[in-house]
């Protein structure tokens, strides 16, 4: 996968600057072109009006001392040095068909063939660029020879070297060559964005190969940095999920186990009672039988329950519970439960408190809190319930006059289906786990300890709207 992203991204990388680098191309030879040209027959028709006034310098004499022999030979002087400055090939004619008055070089003079589109007139010159096969310049202008020479006369200069034409090889070569540079470069740059994405896919494959507690090692705050965060919190619910998943199968299988074998054993039992005719004995099984499938249902209803609040992502609804008029609902209801075992409810609520939750699992979870203390408070012991604030917070404490907890048991009680010593059989051994998840989810926290009133396990919650 990383082996085939790096080439994918360096590719791109790649088409993007040729593309890039040939529209760069084709504006600038589009936009350049013409004006190059222009300025190139521009210089040479300026060039070209410099060699006439030379020209016409060199044979400015006054008449009566230059004789037609000393004229011809000043033109003769003029035109070769002309050529010697401009690397040229200049004559002088009066016409294209006679011979020239004075040629820097041997043999015959021949104007090249001329094209409209590639000649301009600067002033009094025609200048022709790109001409003959070597693509050379070429340009007249007319010349006063003055006397004794006989007047007029037209000064060809035919360039020995290129028109200054565009460049076009060298600035594609320069291109060329600054994009080989640029895809040097992308090379690392490719290898630096695939690095943690093959760090993110080893991850992957240790997950996916029975190791969830591996992690990817990829920081940053871009957005392969961000995946990294999303992967890693992915895993780490995962991981949560499985364990508990695990934690919870291997539980059900042991809690499911006492009630199932019951029935079993008394379902052999209630066999032979039919078969011997004692009603009385069956019944009595039978009665046992229903008591430890209700035990399973309900232990089965905790298991859904626990297992919802464990899946459970998002936060509770945010809606305002008053905490005061659930714990006076929950003591009406259970108030029976409590004068049954002739316990003393002692209830010391501050009024006007507030917390921000969904009313429903807090109601479960206190329910939960009161519950326990019925099951383990000794009949004619006593239970107090506080509800105070704590700074930011709402304190709720439920202290029962029982035997103290072992020190190693008081965080182990919130473990799910685990039951200390002297634990009624009634129990799931779920209550304390779910409402530790429901506290936990509502931002708060929970705990236990032993106090000398008694046993205490106590809870806050962060206060509605920030009141202090």
């Amino acid at each position: 996968m990383r082996r085939s992203l790096y080439f994918k991204i360096l590719t791109h990388w790649v088409l993007t600057l040729v593309i890039t680098e040939t529209l760069i191309f084709g504006l600038f030879v589009l936009i350049v072109k013409d004006a190059h040209r222009s300025y190139v027959q521009e210089s040479i028709g300026r060039s070209t009006l410099i060699s006439r006034d030379f020209l016409e310098a060199a044979l400015a004499r006054p008449r009566s001392s230059v004789t037609e022999a000393d004229a011809g030979a000043a033109l003769r002087d003029a035109v070769r040095r002309l050529a010697s400055n401009a690397h040229a090939k200049v004559w002088v004619s009066r016409g294209s068909s006679a011979p020239p008055l004075a040629a820097s070089f041997a043999g015959e003079a021949r104007e090249p063939r001329t094209s409209p589109e590639n000649s301009a007139q600067v002033e009094s010159a025609l200048i022709t660029v790109g001409v003959g096969p070597d693509r050379l310049s070429y340009s007249t202008v007319p010349v006063n020879l003055g006397a004794p020479l006989g007047g007029e006369a037209t000064l060809h200069i035919l360039s020995e070297r290129e028109a200054g034409r565009f460049p076009h090889g060298k600035f594609g070569a320069g291109l060329a060559l600054i994009g080989a540079v640029v895809a040097l470069i992308a090379v690392p740059l490719t290898r630096h964005i695939t690095r943690p994405l093959k760090r993110l896919q080893d991850s992957a494959l240790r997950i996916a190969g029975g190791d969830l507690a591996s992690r990817a090692d990829v920081q940053g705050s871009d957005e392969i940095g961000r995946l990294g965060s999303a992967f890693n919190s992915m895993a780490q619910t995962v991981e949560r999920m499985v364990r508990a998943g695990r934690e919870l199968t291997a539980n059900v299988s042991h809690e499911m186990r006492s009630p199932l074998t019951r029935i079993r054993v008394a379902g052999e039992c209630l066999k032979g009672a039919v078969s011997r005719g004692d009603s009385a004995d069956a019944e009595e099984l039978l009665a046992g039988m229903w008591e430890d499938i209700e035990e399973a249902d309900r232990m089965i209803g905790r298991i859904l329950e626990y297992s919802k609040l464990d899946l459970q992502e998002s936060d509770p609804a945010q809606r305002e519970v008053s905490p005061e008029a659930l714990l006076h609902g929950l003591l009406k209801t259970m108030n029976p439960l409590f004068r049954a075992k002739k316990i003393a409810v002692e209830l010391q609520v501050a009024p006007g408190l507030s917390v921000t939750g969904d009313e429903e699992w807090l109601r479960a979870a206190l329910k939960n809190l009161l519950e326990n203390a019925a099951r383990y408070t000794p009949e004619g012991g006593r239970v107090r319930v506080s509800l105070r604030p704590e700074g930011s917070a709402v304190r709720f404490e439920v202290t029962n006059s029982c035997a103290a907890v072992a020190a190693e048991d008081l965080e182990r009680i919130f473990a799910p289906f685990y039951r200390g010593k002297g634990s009624p059989s009634e129990g799931t051994g779920l209550g304390l786990a779910i409402t530790r998840k429901i506290i936990l989810l509502h931002r708060g926290d929970i705990g236990a300890q032993n106090t000398p009133e008694g046993f205490q396990v106590w809870l806050w919650l962060p206060r509605a709207g920030g009141q202090g």
